[in-house]
């Protein structure tokens, strides 16, 4: 007897479904509107803040890091944060505009110096010798310095000592910043 109410409601149930009247495209589409304009309104939001950059560099100057997260709307940046800039004079490792990512270890009024050993800012050693001199084929002198990070610019250095950064050409300015830079894994 139970199994033939089952069979019962189970052929009710398929009837209905059956004869369910079929939901047209345009109320469809009525009804989707609102979340796909919240959606759409998110990534809008999301995606003109928000910048996903991937280091591809065999000998990275950030190791164990190749997946950054660069905030576009956070240019205040403090000595030690990850800052993510367009390149200007970096030839030839990199091309006018590509996107860098380093550590800014300097910041407007700090004091900078340079020479074949090691560079110093206020005093501290920040990173050692200039070892990419022999590639650039440039003497150490060229890149010898003593002076003040200027208004509005940036030190910035990798943590290895292959690193490509200001000592070989100098401070990066405000109008080549994007933003603050994460580093996500």
């Amino acid at each position: 007897m139970s199994d033939l109410k089952d069979t019962e409601a189970m052929m009710r149930t398929a009837t209905l479904r059956k004869n369910k009247p079929k939901a047209s495209p345009v109320r469809f589409l009525l009804r989707a509107m609102p979340i796909l304009i919240g959606v759409l309104a998110i990534e809008y939001t999301i995606g003109q803040r928000f910048l996903i950059g991937g280091d591809d560099q065999v000998d990275r100057c950030l190791p164990g890091k190749s997946i950054y997260i660069i905030d576009t709307a956070n240019k205040d940046i403090w000595r030690g944060d990850l800052i993510a800039f367009r390149a200007e004079r970096m030839a030839p490792y990199f091309k006018d505009g590509q996107v860098v990512v380093k550590i800014a270890a300097g910041v407007t009024g700090d004091h900078v110096k340079v020479d074949s050993l090691q560079t110093t800012i206020n005093g501290s050693v920040i990173i050692e010798g200039l070892p990419l001199i022999g590639k650039l084929k440039q003497s150490s002198s060229t890149f010898k310095r003593d002076e003040t990070i200027p208004p509005a610019s940036y030190w910035v250095t990798g943590k290895t000592p292959n690193s490509f950064d200001s000592r070989y050409w100098g401070v990066v300015y405000d109008h080549q910043v994007i933003g603050r830079a994460y580093a996500v894994f």
